[in-house]
This record gives structure tokens, C-alpha cells and sequence, in this order.
């Protein structure tokens, strides 16, 4: 299906092709314009493919006394990631966190870190004080008490300040998410919205279907979380320019949930929301087979013509209880070869997908290893780490070795 962006898309979509090849500027321009960047990239060059993680907790951990090994010695773990293949580093943001940690300072400190080693960094805005996620959006306590247009106002100011804080300091984010596994919404109750059934979805233990507060308007709600997702954008485009090459992601959790995703950016791009690229959450306990990661990601590139990421995946090294629901995907096995093989599996169904358009996979908490002095939780690595108890990588930072080049 083919269909023309809204005035604001197209102007993006302008602006973004001037980092190609002057004899290619004029027809690449006409059709850009009409069909988008992604649907024409074949016939001009293929993109980079990004493997990534997310690796906001590793100051905490070096702090905390944690080892990463390069054979037999004591390493850097950002180098030890890239010299395995892994080029793209996600942080996340909280506004007003408690001692600071995922802070604007803290990630301020790490992405400069990340730029200084040649990766390239994607950004996370939560817009919380803490943790984002399909169960929870809650509003920064600071900004608890503004109304909603006070609200709006608020997320272009702090998105802008923080894009331009970091710029300042030579990290420039190369992707933005604005907002973290946003479905059912942000801001909660404010840009809160009703998530159809779902009939991929698992919904077991911690993870539950929410209702918004009753009485629910769906029109306002929609109107509200569209608003907010334009300010979060024009905060990002203010303090950019196009030679940033600073591109916007929108964020939801229906890696294998194609009805869902169909519903969600059929509203946004009814309402010209500025966003550049799909992500999306895929673990296969909560968001469905293979095969419907698969399906999924070929209807949302025919349908708007986006590039896609898995923005957050992991699978874990060794056998984790999990109800009967949860685990009726876990094809592979719970060990470290079985993570290596999941992480394959999904890295080359991105990769297949139309048009080019796969463009990147990011594991999420790779680097939580042990910590020799911790007790409880962290006694040991966690169960979807890359690295074993003395800091060895695991079998699946080496997945890339394993897989066939993209042409």
C-alpha cells in the first residue's frame, strides 16, 4: 500500500536526504517525498545495521565493583561489546531520579563515553523519575500538579534542554526514543489510552491488562497523547538541525502484535505525528512467536513506509520459572548456546525484512554481571546477561560471527 505523508513528514523526509550523493539528490528527493526514505533505499544504498544495547546501568555497576573480561584480563566493557560487533549503545533518561543515577548528568557522563569510543548512542526518554513501561507511566512528581497544557508546554522544554545538554558536551544522540514502551500511552492519566485485546499478547504474573480511569473519552485521550508526542518531537527538532542526522523513534511493546501496531500508528500518522522510525519490544514470554515478530514487521513497512528496530529483546542463559503462557514461546533453549541461537533468530528476521527497512536489534541489560560484594538479586549475573560470574562474555555477544553478512 502506498501512501502520501502528511506536509510535516515530507519536509522531514527533505531534510534527511541531503546526506546522499549529489547525482542522486534530484529522483531520490521526487520519491522520497512521496513514498518515504525506506521504500527507495534498495535502489540507493543499503542502510547500517545496528546491533545495540542497552547499557544505562553500567556505571552503577562499575561503581558497584563490576568485572568485564577480554580473555583472561580485566577490560572495558564498551570495548569489549564493540570488538565483538555491538556499535550501538542505549540510555535511558529519568527526570528527577533518586541519587541521580539515570539522570541528565549520568547519562550526560556515559554518552560522551559512548561517542568518545566510536558508537553511535540512542537516547530513551522515560519522561518519569523512574521506570516507564506498559504498566506504568507515571508522571514526573515535579510536574505532577500542571495542567494539561502546562504539561505539554513542559515536555518540548525538558526534551529540548536535554538534547541541547548533551550536544554541548559532543554526545549528540544519533536516534531519540520519545517515550519508552508507550502503548498504552505517557503521562499516565493525562495521555492515557484504551489498548485493544490483544490476541499475541501474554499477560501473566507481574503483567496485567490496564484500564484507563473511568470515564474514559477516547477522542481527548488521543488528542492529548498526540499532543505530547508533538512536543516531545519539536523538542528533539529544536535543538538539532538536519546535519545532525538525529532521527526520532516512537516506542511500543507489540513486536509480534500486528492488529495492535496497525491501531496505534494509523492514529499517529492520521495526526502527522513527526517520528522517523518503528521500534519495538520483542520477548518472546510477552509479545509472541517468530513467526509474528516476522508478519509484524512486513505489514508495518508496507503500511508507512518506516524503518523498524527491536529496540529492547533479551532471552535468558539459564532455565527461569515462567508461567505455562509465558513459556509456550520459548523455543530455545534456556542455556547459553540457546541464547546465542534466539538472539541469531531475531537479528536475521530484522534483517529479512522488506525493503531493507530492519535496521537494528538492541539486547536489553546485557551488562549485568556479578558484583562480588552484592547479596540478594545480584549475587549473580542476571539470567539474560551476556557476561557469565567472572565477567567472560557469553556465547551471544559473539552472535555475529555466526551469521551470514547482509548483502
Amino acid at each position: 500500500m502506498m501512501s502520501i505523508q502528511p506536509a510535516s513528514n515530507r519536509r522531514s523526509a527533505f531534510a534527511k536526504c541531503l546526506q546522499y550523493p549529489q547525482a542522486w539528490l534530484s529522483a531520490a528527493v521526487l520519491t522520497l517525498l512521496i513514498t518515504g526514505c525506506a521504500t527507495t533505499r534498495s535502489a540507493l544504498r543499503p542502510a547500517p545495521f545496528y546491533l545495540g544495547a542497552d547499557i544505562s546501568e553500567l556505571p552503577e555497576l562499575e561503581r558497584q565493583g563490576a568485572v568485564y573480561r577480554d580473555g583472561d584480563k580485566p577490560g572495558d566493557a564498551l570495548a569489549i561489546f564493540m570488538k565483538h560487533g555491538w556499535t550501538c549503545f542505549r540510555l535511558r533518561i529519568w527526570v528527577d531520579p533518586r541519587h541521580g543515577v539515570n539522570g541528565l548528568d549520568d547519562t550526560t557522563q556515559l554518552a560522551r563515553r559512548i561517542k568518545a569510543a566510536g558508537g553511535t548512542f540512542m537516547l530513551d526518554f522515560h519522561y518519569s523519575d523512574w521506570w516507564a513501561d506498559p504498566q506504568k507511566q507515571n508522571k514526573p512528581a515535579a510536574w505532577a500538579k500542571l495542567d494539561f497544557d502546562a504539561l505539554t508546554k513542559q515536555v518540548e522544554t525538558y526534551t529540548a534542554h536535554v538534547i541541547k545538554t548533551l550536544k554541548a558536551a559532543g554526545a549528540t544522540p544519533d536516534f531519540v526514543q520519545i517515550g519508552n514502551e508507550i502503548t498504552g500511552g505517557m503521562l499516565w492519566p493525562d495521555a492515557q489510552v484504551q489498548v485493544p485485546h490483544s490476541t499475541v499478547k501474554v499477560f501473566s504474573g507481574d503483567v496485567v491488562v490496564i484500564h484507563p480511569p473511568e470515564p474514559y473519552d477516547d477522542a481527548k485521550q488521543w488528542d492529548h497523547l498526540i499532543r505530547v508526542l508533538k512536543a516531545a518531537a519539536a523538542g528533539v527538532r529544536s535543538e538539532t538541525t538536519p546535519a545532525d542526522h538525529v532521527r526520532i523513534i516512537v516506542h511500543i511493546d507489540c513486536g509480534g502484535d500486528w492488529p495492535v501496531t496497525r491501531w496505534y500508528f494509523d492514529h499517529l500518522t492520521q495526526a502527522g505525528v513527526d517520528f522517523d522510525i518503528i521500534g519495538q519490544s520483542f520477548y518472546p514470554n510477552w509479545h509472541g512467536t517468530l513467526g509474528n515478530l516476522r508478519d509484524n514487521l512486513r505489514e508495518t513497512i508496507r503500511r508507512y513506509h518506516k524503518d523498524v528496530m527491536i529496540v529492547e529483546t533479551a532471552y535468558p542463559n539459564r532455565a527461569v520459572e515462567l508461567s505455562p503462557a509465558a513459556r509456550k514461546n520459548m523455543i530455545w533453549p534456556m542455556t547459553p548456546e540457546g541464547q546465542k541461537e534466539f538472539l541469531a533468530a531475531v537479528i536475521q528476521t530484522v534483517k529479512e525484512a522488506p525493503d531493507g527497512c530492519g535496521i537494528g536489534v538492541n539486547y536489553w541489560r546485557p551488562e549485568l554481571t556479578h558484583l562480588p560484594k552484592a547479596t540478594g538479586r545480584f549475587n549473580g549475573p542476571d539470567a539474560n546477561s551476556l557476561f557469565d560470574a567472572q565477567g567472560h562474555p557469553r556465547p551471544a555477544l559473539e552472535v555475529l560471527q555466526s551469521l551470514p553478512r547482509r548483502p
